[in-house]
């Protein structure tokens, strides 16, 4: 155990007065790099160490399953005899109401038995794509249904272009009668019921420790209301300039709630660790108050400002540079490129693989992404919960793994009991599976072999990820209890939350690859490169429109801290660049004014000289124009779109279309589609460009 003195005596000033304090509440400015997850975790260990409150008595609530993770590793690092089992309630929001659900809240006055099980928001929207079917019901924008029941959440029945409500009201209300019957909770349910019950006063900790609270939604925080017993202490950790996800009810306002129910004690982290002063002097740029933001580091290099004319010349130059970058010994993951939307990653991932740099995409993934999986999951869980209709409609109507039953057909196998083996097998699982049972024995028992098709390409694939699956299923009963049946939905429900993430192994640390990632999910993270691309009005900033609770004012401010996260991503150097041609009409040609918005001083431009950004200014006029006209003018007045269609690699060179650049010189078209020319320069090699405005000449043959 780490003796409190060894504690404190890492700690700043700051952070060593936050934690001391012996208010009912504190609330912290935690701001950005100033060890947040330092501060909060010896604030549980004092408490635990010092003062002798039992980690079971302590409820420590995070956004992600790496911070509680990572929380819990650092606690078994300070005390070698803490285990899992000692800190039941350190964890997400969600999974710390589950488990109140399941162990100590009376979910019975709300209809439920403990062993319920988590729908997640692909299940929610399968449900209700058959009770859509089943009832007759006429609603809109079907392919956005995930998103039309989160607005009906929030009481909004009308959706895009309506003018007339149809029956999502009808289908809400069916849904919740659905999900009781079956024993199920979504997400939000997990939050709202065990907020109802604690109201009741059924259960409350000693201690509420809560990170990244400026993440905090509305029913989150009436979570933590709930929790809280007059007895009860709280500390809250959290930087208001990185609230950056009102679409899902988070905001600045959770900080003001705070103070004013449990009249907090406010203290502030003001002393950056990660950035150099240059790149922390940008970042205070976009600051919305007066944070107290203080760096300890040097200067450093300046601020890199790049000009590219369009996404694909960017990714090529990029590639490059990182190129270089390793060769003078920086690793990969200690290179990162942030973009506001992902669809822009796909032409960074083509130019990575060409060149042979080794990348991770980060995107939070789901079942769905795994058919294979998701497949599995529902099999499970028909098995498990025997009046989960939901997943046995979903096993047995599968084409692809399942059966391939109608609708009509799985109705009819429920009437009589017969015409299908799986349906069988389902009913007959609980019996056999009394006793622990291993991976292969459940593989055997279903004969999955023939449900994954083992003449197909994929079979191989599709057995290691079952087998995978049923590995970790196998390990988790064996680790943590006797009674099969109950392991595996603890098993089901905790993979519901985590999603893919669950199943597969976490990457190591050591795993060397650069890192594409949006602004949104880089949030957390530092690297010694940062490149953020697309720094154009339409991308960086994305155009304010209105959404649910949200004016234009808010989304604008939004946008500035999330350009203020990905700044303060960087620890040694960051590079903004931006388009001539974005290659998007969503998107304006030319630089955002947030690179107007950062000092000179701060900034080595190497976009363009004057004369060129009078040049720069009268591209993006002749792009606006011809996207009005709908047109596509080269330089000399060709209509580009007309020329036929060239794709001249591995052609005689006597019979190559020649083309002069205005800085590369004379080169030869390689190949050409709908929107773009690709050209190789003996010079400079292969450049693209697209035909919203062309600067090539094309040449007479010689």
């Amino acid at each position: 155990m780490v003796p409190c003195n060894d504690l404190l005596r890492k700690l700043n000033f700051y952070q060593r007065r936050a934690v001391l304090d012996e208010s009912r509440a504190a609330l912290v400015n935690a701001n950005v790099g100033s060890g947040k997850t330092t501060v909060l975790i010896a604030k549980a260990l004092y408490q635990h160490i010092k003062r002798q409150i039992p980690l079971k008595e302590m409820v420590v609530l995070t956004f992600t399953n790496k911070a509680a993770n990572e929380i819990k590793s650092r606690m078994r690092a300070a005390e070698p005899d803490a285990r899992d089992g000692d800190m039941p309630w350190f964890g997400t929001f969600h999974s710390v109401a589950m488990k109140l659900l399941q162990t100590l809240l009376p979910v019975e006055e709300l209809g439920y038995t403990h062993d319920f099980s988590i729908l997640d928001p692909d299940g929610q929207v399968e449900m209700a794509e058959r009770l859509i079917e089943e009832y007759g019901l006429r609603v809109k924008y079907r392919r956005k249904l995930a998103k039309r029941l989160e607005a009906a959440r929030f009481g909004q029945t009308l959706y895009g272009a309506m003018k007339r409500e149809d029956d999502i009201g009808k289908l809400c209300e069916l849904l919740s009668a659905e999900k009781l019957r079956q024993n199920k909770m979504d997400f939000d349910d997990l939050i709202r019921n065990a907020t109802c019950l604690l109201k009741k006063g059924n259960w409350s900790p000693r201690w509420i420790i809560i990170d990244e609270f400026q993440d905090c939604d509305n029913s989150q925080m009436e979570m933590i209301l709930a929790l809280a017993a007059k007895a009860t202490k709280l500390f809250a950790v959290g930087d208001p300039n990185q609230s950056i996800y009102g679409w899902r009810g988070g905001g600045r306002a959770v900080f003001t709630k705070f103070q004013r129910e449990f009249r907090a004690k406010e203290y502030s982290l003001p002393l950056n660790y990660r950035s150099s002063a240059t790149i922390l002097d940008a970042a205070k740029c976009f600051l919305e108050d007066r944070s107290e933001l203080t760096g300890v580091r040097e200067p450093g290099s300046e601020i890199v400002v790049r000009n590219h004319y369009n996404p694909f010349q960017e990714a090529e130059y990029l590639a490059d540079k990182i190129i270089r970058l390793h060769g003078t010994g920086v690793a990969w993951r200690n290179v990162a490129v942030f973009y506001r939307m992902q669809r822009q990653s796909k032409t960074l991932e083509e130019a990575f693989r060409r060149e042979g740099i080794p990348f991770t995409v980060s995107i939070r993934k789901t079942l769905k992404d795994l058919p294979v999986l998701q497949w599995l999951f529902h099999l499970l869980s028909a098995c498990a919960h025997q009046a989960d209709r939901n997943s046995l409609y979903s096993v047995l109507t599968n084409a692809q793994f399942g059966e391939g039953l109608s609708r009509a057909q799985v109705k009819s196998t429920l009437d009589t009991g017969c015409g299908s083996f799986l349906y069988s097998k389902i009913k007959g699982f609980p019996s056999w599976a009394e006793g622990r049972r291993t991976a292969a024995e459940i593989y055997n028992y279903f004969g999955l072999d023939e449900y994954l098709s083992p003449t197909s390409v994929s079979f191989r694939e599709n057995k290691e990820y079952i087998l995978d699956f049923l590995g970790k299923l196998e390990q988790y009963i064996w680790k943590n209890t006797p009674n099969f049946l109950q392991g595996l939905r603890e098993f089901l429900n905790t993979a519901a939350l985590d999603g893919t993430d669950f199943f597969k192994e976490q990457e190591p640390s050591s795993f060397d690859s650069v890192k594409l990632m949006t602004l949104h999910s880089c949030k957390g993270l530092e690297f010694q490169y940062v490149f953020i691309i697309g720094v154009n009005y339409g991308l960086i900033p994305l155009r304010a429109d209105t959404g649910r609770g949200y004016n234009r004012r808010d989304r604008e401010e939004e946008e500035r801290r999330l350009f203020f996260v990905g700044i303060t991503r960087a620890r040694d150097h960051l590079e903004l660049s931006y388009y001539t041609d974005p290659g998007d009409p969503r998107v304006l040609p030319g630089e955002s004014s947030y690179l107007s918005i950062i000092p000179r001083r701060l900034l080595d431009r190497r976009d363009s000289a004057a004369s060129d950004r009078a040049d720069l200014q009268e591209y993006r006029r002749l792009i606006l124009e011809n996207r009005r006209k709908g047109q596509r003018p080269d330089s000399t007045g060709l209509r580009l779109s007309k020329l036929p269609k060239a794709d001249s690699r591995g052609m005689p060179k006597s019979v190559q279309r020649k083309v002069r650049h205005p800085k590369y010189g004379e080169g030869v078209v390689e190949s050409e589609d709908e929107e773009t020319i690709t050209a190789a320069f003996e010079a400079y090699g292969l450049k693209t460009f697209s035909k919203d405005f062309c600067p090539l000449e094309f040449l007479q043959k010689q």
